[in-house]
Order: C-alpha cells, then structure tokens, then sequence
C-alpha cells in the first residue's frame, strides 16, 4: 500500500486568506506529516512546499498516492484562487506522475456520515475533536476516499490498520462489529 497524501482547499470567506490543510500518511495509517494549515499567502510556493515536505519523507521504494479536494473548476461563482489553486494542482500532479482519475474527492461527508466517521476516528485514538483540529476528519475522508456509501469500508480500513490485521478471523469480525456497534452510540 502506498503512502496517502490529503489535500484540502479552504475558503474562508472574502476578508480572510483561503488556507491549504494536508496530512501524509504511510501505509499503515500511521502519520507522517501530521494535520497542518497553511495560511495562502503566495499559491504556487505553498504548493511547492507542500509537495517538498512530501517528498521527504517518501523514499524511492514507497509510492505516493496524492488525493486532494478543490472547488470544481465548472462552477462558475467560485473565487479566482479557487480555480488557481484546482488548476496549479492538477499541474503539479501531471508533472510528478501523480494524476490519477481519481485524485480529486468531488465531495465531502456532511451531517450524519461525518459525525459517524468522526465518532470512528475518536474511538481509533485519531485525535480529531480537539479545538483546531476538527479538520482531521475530512482530510482522513479525503485521504481514504471516503464517501457516503464507503464510510463503513473505510473505517473498517483504519480499523484494520489500528490492530495490525491482514486478513479477518472469525473473532476479529466479531470484534470489529463491537466497535461498530459503539461507533453509532
């Protein structure tokens, strides 16, 4: 499994500076950058040192799976940055050999889906309701790819890399459906 990148693109209205957050992950979801937000000030040099602080940890042995969520350049009211920013990216991930069809998430988890996800990530030890830090929850979305109808797939993925399993047991479903069960609670 590859190292996974998470990129996410942050308006924050007209009187604030967007901001970039991104984490990396290696292969077994363990962090390697943790969170971080980059407040935008010149586009092109943030992403570049994004992909730099990448690129240090990622040796040539591993491969880098980068996902990343923008405004969708076809929607026609978004900010000039917003579309700078979908652009630049696509860029730097053709020039890297990092495009892949699916790199870009089209959508965020939203009220139930992303409460369940978070509550999975809290249980996880994956520290994502601490003030300033509620964004962990959709960069590890964007990272998994984790959509309306995958939130259950992807938490059992975490879960499944939390305890170092590989293949399921009959006691290890019964565990995993014991903390799924909590997860609703």
């Amino acid at each position: 499994m590859p190292n996974i990148a998470a990129i996410r693109w942050l308006t924050r209205g007209k009187k604030k500076p967007p901001v970039i957050q991104y984490m990396l992950l290696d292969d077994n979801l363990e962090y390697l950058i943790y969170p971080k937000e980059v407040v935008v000030t010149d586009l092109k040099t943030d992403i570049e040192d994004i992909f730099n602080a990448f690129h240090k940890y990622v040796s040539k042995n591993t491969s880098l799976e980068i996902h990343f969520k923008s405004i969708n350049q076809s929607y026609g009211r978004h900010r000039k940055d917003s579309f700078q920013f979908h652009r630049l990216m696509k860029k730097m991930l053709t020039e890297k050999n990092l495009l892949r069809p699916n790199s870009r998430t089209a959508f965020l988890l939203n009220k139930d889906n992303l409460k369940l996800f978070k509550n999975a990530l809290c249980l996880l030890d994956i520290d994502c309701k601490t003030k300033g830090y509620a964004f962990t929850t959709h960069l590890w979305a964007i990272a998994l790819k984790a959509t309306r109808s995958r939130v259950p797939l992807v938490i059992k993925k975490i879960w499944k890399a939390r305890y170092g399993i590989t293949r399921m047991t009959r006691q290890d479903l019964n565990k995993f459906v014991e903390f799924y069960t909590r997860v609703f609670i």
